[in-house]
């Protein structure tokens, strides 16, 4: 029986294996492109959409290891 891999597990071996690349972060608003099995997804955040990802997933790794590497700031 194979153990299939977890999103979580996907989103590090992703991170590590460099396929993810955060192209542009201004204010609220991140883009990124992450590199799949074949396909490469746009993902990101902005005020308007909130976080997105180009895959048909649900939750997806892209997503999950952009979240990984991105934080935040509280307005004062």
């Amino acid at each position: 029986m194979t153990v299939r891999e977890s999103v979580e597990d996907k989103a590090r071996r992703y991170l590590c294996e460099a396929r993810l690349t955060v192209t542009a972060v201004d204010g609220d608003t991140v883009t990124a492109v992450c590199r799949g099995s074949g396909e490469i997804y746009e993902c990101g955040h902005d005020p308007a959409r909130g976080w997105h990802c180009s895959c048909p997933a649900r939750r997806c790794a892209h997503l999950l290891a952009l979240q990984s590497v991105t934080i935040r700031r509280r307005s004062a």
